[in-house]
């Protein structure tokens, strides 16, 4: 039974100054941190003195704004009244506090999709934080909508089963003109010109919006920088943009279909993102310090991605979005793989890639941590992986439904995949002697995941933690699933979890 506070007592973490208590709120949700401040007279104000305003709408909010607002409803308010009421709660709270609040630090809202009738609104927030802010470190983050980015995602697929691609004329595919083909395109919102010369900018994410750079662009703090579907943005202005950056070290693109070139040779990247840019041709970037790459797109020709000065990249995520169609796709797949074969952490990222495309796959020596996402094809495919990888510590299944574009959920079968391999096949040294962790998620506990269980408990004598986490069901049948898992592991004295 809870007991009172003892008397004499006193509230020390109210005593703390509203800068400090506002900090502390602002790793907090910005709602949760808006209750908080609500629980005593003491707290009232101090909301104004948390420093980031986040706010955003979930994917398919706005699925059914057209029956809802423009049949339904009398008044044609904004479809995302929420999301406008919320950032705009935050803002007024910090402005009728003024002198007494803590400078903004971060900015973030997703829109779903975006109206124009809220353009206006973001027009405000943004003139309000570059006024305030201009000489302060700030991150902004301003999605406008959310959903799938590359047109070869669930749902993209043409009448006739051929992806969906959005048609780039020859002459404009690098540059920034806006003649040529004229087709109808949605009004996109139009980001304000001051943004590009605001200093104190450190992090810059940008989706489903048009840059429009101004002739002068001076961010020299920025650091992360994100641009994911520009609008009617050509190639040239993304570089420009890149190369107006000299302090950037975490640069992400992202479905950018006017790209072709992208040059980073006068700045060392730490981190680099290139996902589903298909008209990409070239990329040559300064890799000596590049910590982490990711990419997901078709299979790359090997001229694609020049990494100058790379002595190896210790983290390396690839997706492809299309299986490889023939055998120079294959082969230029298993030339990519050589190339990153130094790293020493890899999610692979394996849905589209058939049993075959793992024919002659490389050797990483480095590589002691392993997550393979996709799904489970064969044990086969998963011990081909392993047999090149003999110093691998840990490793992670991450097993999707498998669903063929184009069929009712029905799954994949692969020729062989259901096929009980013996548990001598999977005595692979990794396994033996040096595997201290596996992970499995999205367990179901049909045959191919329970050979595949089986197979990897029963091999790895040395493993010091398992985490298996369950489908949701029934109590008696999650927990038949728990205690025929325990019967495999033959290791002793192993962190057991189960969620």
């Amino acid at each position: 039974m809870a007991t009172s506070s003892p008397p004499g007592s006193r509230d020390r973490l109210s005593q703390l100054p509203d800068f400090l208590l506002g900090h502390v709120l602002s790793y907090l949700p910005n709602k949760e941190a808006g209750r908080a401040a609500a629980l005593a007279r003491r707290w009232r104000d101090v909301f104004c003195n948390v420093h980031t305003v986040s706010f955003g709408e979930h994917e398919g909010a706005r699925a059914s704004d057209w029956t809802t607002f423009y049949y339904d409803a009398e008044e044609k308010k904004s479809c995302s009244w929420a999301l406008l009421n919320d950032v705009w709660s935050a803002l007024l709270c910090r402005r009728r506090c003024a002198g007494t609040h803590v400078p903004l630090r971060r900015l973030s809202f997703a829109f779903d999709n975006c109206h124009h009738w809220n353009y206006v609104h973001v027009d405000q927030w943004l003139t309000y934080v570059l006024r305030h802010n201009s000489l302060q470190e700030i991150h902004l983050d301003l999605r406008f909508s959310l959903g799938p980015i590359c047109p070869r995602s669930k749902g993209r697929y043409g009448d006739d089963g051929s992806e969906k691609e959005e048609e780039v004329d020859s002459d404009t595919d690098n540059s920034d003109a806006e003649h040529g083909r004229r087709k109808w395109r949605p009004c996109s919102y139009v980001l304000p010109k001051g943004l590009f010369s605001c200093i104190g900018i450190r992090t810059l994410c940008l989706s489903n919006c048009r840059m429009k750079l101004p002739k002068t662009v001076d961010l020299p703090y920025l650091e992360t920088l994100s641009i994911t579907q520009p609008r009617r943005d050509g190639g040239r202005s993304v570089q420009r943009l890149i190369s107006s950056c000299p302090c950037l070290i975490d640069l992400t693109l992202e479905a950018i279909a006017r790209l072709k070139i992208v040059t980073v040779l006068d700045k060392r990247l730490r981190r680099f993102a290139l996902r589903c840019c298909h008209n990409v041709r070239s990329v040559d970037i300064d890799a000596s310090e590049l910590k982490s790459l990711d990419y997901s797109g078709l299979a790359p020709l090997e001229s694609l991605l020049s990494l100058h000065g790379s002595p190896g990249i210790p983290s390396c995520t690839i997706n492809l979005c299309k299986a490889p169609s023939n055998e120079d796709d294959h082969d230029r797949f298993i030339r990519f793989m050589e190339k990153i074969s130094d790293a020493k952490r890899l999610h692979l990222h394996h849905r589209c890639l058939p049993t075959m495309s793992f024919g002659g796959f490389p050797s990483f020596f480095n590589l002691t941590r392993l997550a393979l996402q996709g799904p489970l094809q064969s044990p086969s495919v998963v011990r081909v992986i392993l047999e090149q990888t003999p110093n691998l510590e840990i490793l992670s299944l991450f097993m999707e439904p498998a669903v063929v574009p184009g069929d009712n959920a029905e799954p994949s079968v692969v020729p062989g995949g259901n096929a009980a391999p013996d548990e001598s096949s999977f005595s692979i040294p990794c396994l033996r002697s040096h595997v201290k962790e596996i992970n499995m998620v999205h367990y179901e506990g049909d045959a191919l995941q329970r050979t595949m269980a089986r197979l990897l408990f029963r091999n790895a004598v040395l493993l010091e933690r398992m985490c298996v986490v369950l489908v949701r069901g029934t109590f008696a049948l999650q927990d038949a699933l728990r205690r025929e898992i325990e019967s495999w592991v033959v290791a002793a004295h192993v962190e057991q979890i189960f969620l």
